[in-house]
């Protein structure tokens, strides 16, 4: 049962401030994408990458894949105007015996081979699955004026993550079913659970940290030094 993953890294990232593009910091003497990669390629669950990127990108990210030995990698395809598109050509340029498909966020380098190889299992026993972390904090919901309309329930919260890893049969009828309505969904989950199909939510890891501003740079080199000292 062959695992492929689809890498989304066509953003804009808008919150970014510099004059290097997000993904292509130097991160602990690699580019950010690269080391978000770099987990990939060593998990043992998966067969294939294809790492989604904007018009104009192809040839850059393909030479990054092969300077830094991403051999799983799969020519990188081009994005869409959504996350979702984005995924959703990702998804239509697999291989077809890829069977599951993972998708992982490009700006979320710090995750743990750990993590990737249980959101895979726990996938293959539920058929689909999203990591995420329970909600600690009360979130309430409010009007066009901040007016509070609703408070949660956060015992029934998750704050959601990547990994992502889905039956490729139900990503695609559910890509296929929402095909004009993919910039709606917020995430790869709710794209299956719009199809009907159950998404299981499972323990993801608070280190597993999306790099959106600059100050989650910082949050991530501190990550990958703490990391880099467990292991010596």
């Amino acid at each position: 049962m062959g695992v492929a993953a689809i890498i989304p890294a066509a953003g804009a990232g808008k919150r970014f401030r510099g004059t290097t593009r997000k993904l292509l910091i130097n991160l602990r003497g690699r580019p950010l994408l690269v080391q978000t990669l770099r987990v990939l390629q060593q998990s043992p669950s998966i067969r294939w990458m294809v790492v989604v990127v904007r018009a104009g990108d192809q040839a850059k990210t393909q030479a990054l894949l092969k300077r830094y030995g991403i051999t799983k990698a799969l020519p990188p395809c081009v994005g869409g105007a959504s996350r979702a598109e984005s995924v959703a050509r990702g998804c239509a340029a697999l291989p077809p015996q890829a069977e599951w498909v993972l998708v992982h966020d490009a700006a979320r380098p710090c995750v743990s081979l750990q993590l990737i190889e249980r959101a895979v299992a726990a996938a293959k026993r539920h058929g689909a699955v999203a990591c995420g972390l329970p909600a600690t904090l009360t979130v309430k919901a409010v009007d066009e004026q901040n007016e509070v309309r609703l408070t949660l329930d956060r015992d029934r919260l998750w704050f959601v993550q990547t990994p992502q890893v889905f039956r490729r049969d139900w990503l695609a009828q559910a890509i296929k079913q929402a095909e004009h309505r993919l910039a709606e969904f917020p995430d790869d989950a709710s794209i299956v659970e719009s199809a009907g199909f159950p998404v299981r939510m499972i323990p993801g890891d608070p280190l597993n940290v999306k790099v959106t501003t600059n100050e989650d740079v910082v949050l991530a080199e501190a990550i990958f030094t703490r990391r880099t000292r467990q292991s010596a």
